[in-house]
């Protein structure tokens, strides 16, 4: 039995929103292959610039309900925080702190999930870096629309000279500080992921067993559904309205992709895509998505980015540096590569 509700999420067009929320996602189409022994709570919230759909599997509607609205305040919650250019929110603030080369107390959480993603950004060998805010908005990616013309070679090379990096952070206590005050952060490579993790976490906590938060195409699963798996399709880059690849998701499981073929845009007849290489100050170019399975959807969300702008030279070397075991890659031509593992979980359609 299909569930095709999410096929509408597609976004194609290469003028499209640009906010940070939609950047690093493909669609995933979610169907059925169990029997409903449990009838599903369903909940489409609108935040984050896109669709989160939550699916919860439980007796008791009514504590269900309660579980999705908890997670629709903390999500909105969330947003307002961890936006990277909207004033009011902490990263707003930590960014004009940095920019004035002064201190700021931070919340435990925040400075954790900071450390938490300087170990992707090492791991990734800086391709993937929250604190390059500033590249972005040289790019013009941090706007609603995208206008052109892209930046110089000279302004690019400027921001390269400088190089800021999540790295150039540090912490006395709670006190954040930066060695560099060219540090702007945007979590748009992860804070997905985290709020993924961050739903289920509630989800579990409030005495539910079997769920499925969707933000965007990017999942992440409780328990199984109906004491069977969830089953998924990744799309075809070229062809997005069909599935390309299906793979089964099991307890506890979350599922990201980064694509470049939904969020671009198109210059003299040059396609850019929204993601850019921190280490040459240019979009990624080789592959079209990256899909990467993981416990942990902040730790997938920042594999994937940091795969798709490796490329097919070097993306099995960011795999294994950041001790990945399930990853699928599709080059700009279709061609399939993934690691062992998940060729044995995957069917080709």
């Amino acid at each position: 039995m299909s569930e095709n509700k999410y096929k509408h999420l597609q976004i194609q067009q290469p003028h499209q929103r640009l906010s940070w929320t939609l950047g690093l996602a493909l669609l995933l189409l979610l169907t059925s292959c169990s029997s409903q022994n449990s009838p599903p709570t369903k909940a489409t919230i609108v935040v984050f610039g896109t669709l989160v759909d939550i699916t919860l599997y439980h007796p008791d509607v009514k504590q269900a309900e309660a579980a999705i609205q908890q997670v629709e305040t903390e999500f909105f919650h969330f947003h307002k925080e961890w936006h990277a250019w909207e004033k009011g929110g902490i990263i707003g603030k930590i960014n004009q702190a940095i920019a004035q080369s002064q201190p700021i107390n931070v919340p435990l959480s925040v400075k954790n999930f900071i450390i938490k993603s300087q170990s992707l950004t090492r791991a990734s060998q800086k391709l993937f870096d929250p604190g390059i805010g500033k590249l972005i908005a040289l790019w013009g990616f941090h706007k609603e629309t995208w206008s052109g013309p892209p930046p110089s070679e000279k302004s690019i090379q400027h921001w390269l000279d400088q190089r800021p990096s999540l790295l150039d952070i540090y912490f006395e206590g709670l006190t954040l500080y930066s060695k560099n005050n060219q540090v702007q952060l945007d979590f748009g490579g992860n804070a997905k992921g985290l709020a993924i993790d961050m739903a289920l976490d509630i989800i579990a906590k409030a005495g539910i067993k079997s769920a499925i938060v969707n933000i965007g195409g990017d999942m992440k699963t409780l328990g199984l559904k109906n004491g069977q798996p969830w089953s998924v399709g990744i799309q075809n880059p070229n062809n997005p309205s069909n599935v390309e690849v299906a793979i089964h998701l099991n307890a506890d499981e979350s599922i990201v992709t980064s694509g470049t073929y939904q969020r671009y845009f198109e210059w003299h007849g040059q396609r850019y895509s929204h993601i850019i290489n921190p280490n040459t100050g240019y979009p990624a170019q080789g592959f079209a998505s990256v899909t990467v399975l993981h416990n942990d959807a902040t730790t997938a969300d920042a594999a994937a980015t940091a795969i798709l702008i490796a490329g097919p030279k070097n993306w099995l070397n960011i795999a294994k540096s950041m001790g990945l075991t399930y990853v699928l890659c599709i080059d700009n031509q279709g061609k399939i590569l993934q690691t062992k593992a998940m060729a044995e979980r995957t069917k080709l359609l």
